[in-house]
């Protein structure tokens, strides 16, 4: 009986000799290895720190290693590049590379979107309309994905005409507008001026083109002189102060 104590005793230490190396073993392994949330944090930085700016809000996402990569634990501060020229920047490779002795590189996906305030349609928008205040809305959007660029302040698109039926709630893009063309270069043109309370209107010719709101060129027909002016209605400018 005692014997088969003593043999359950020795088995019962070899148990734990052999779980405590297998600790041992398991956290030195550990050690020894380069943490995935390290690498995916460090292709998110880079990101983030590319596209910081004023007025927009910025969010990557790495993509998940996949759980059997295991690479030495670099000794260094880990470092990031842009491996390739960006076409489309709501997805991004980022390398992140060791650089010590035994380094690694490593291409990382993230994952961008690039949160701006962007000119919107405030209504159906049908072809050939005159773009007023009215007609548009200013809202927060995930620009990342518009490859055809997109209008950030109102003044972008109020006076231009629709090409083609734009649906409401969409984002505009400079592609969609034409330039309406309040005042033609060569044309006749009234100027306004403003001395004091007083207000004097005389004639004058566009030297360029201009869209309401735009400033021109133009020449008093009386002086000869050239000015510049802000295009106010049609064939109608406002004298530069």
């Amino acid at each position: 009986m005692s014997g088969s104590i003593s043999t359950i005793r020795t088995r019962h230490r070899w148990s734990c000799l052999l779980l405590a190396w297998s600790l041992v073993a398991t956290t030195a392994t550990a050690a020894q290895t380069q943490s995935h949330d390290s690498i995916r944090q460090a292709a998110e930085q880079h990101v983030l720190d590319q596209f910081d700016q004023k007025g927009q809000q910025v969010n990557a996402t790495a993509k998940r290693l996949d759980s059997r990569l295991r690479l030495a634990a670099c000794d260094e501060d880990l470092e990031t590049f842009s491996p390739y020229s960006r076409k489309n920047i709501s997805r991004i490779t980022v390398g992140v590379r060791c650089n010590a002795a035994d380094g690694w590189t490593l291409y990382v996906p993230v994952t961008l979107s690039l949160i701006k305030e962007v000119v919107i349609a405030n209504r159906e928008l049908p072809s050939d309309t005159i773009l007023t205040p009215a007609d548009i809305t200013i809202e927060k959007r995930d620009v990342a994905k518009l490859h055809r660029g997109y209008l950030e302040r109102p003044q972008q698109a109020v006076g231009k005409i629709v090409k083609r039926r734009i649906r409401q709630g969409a984002i505009l893009t400079p592609g969609q507008l034409n330039i309406q063309h309040a005042v033609k270069k060569g044309t006749q043109v009234v100027i306004v001026a403003r001395i004091g309370t007083l207000v004097v209107r005389m004639n004058g010719k566009a030297l360029t083109n201009g869209a309401i709101g735009e400033r021109i060129k133009v020449k008093n027909s009386s002086s000869n002189r050239q000015i510049e002016a802000t295009v106010i209605d049609t064939g109608v400018v406002k004298a530069t102060t």
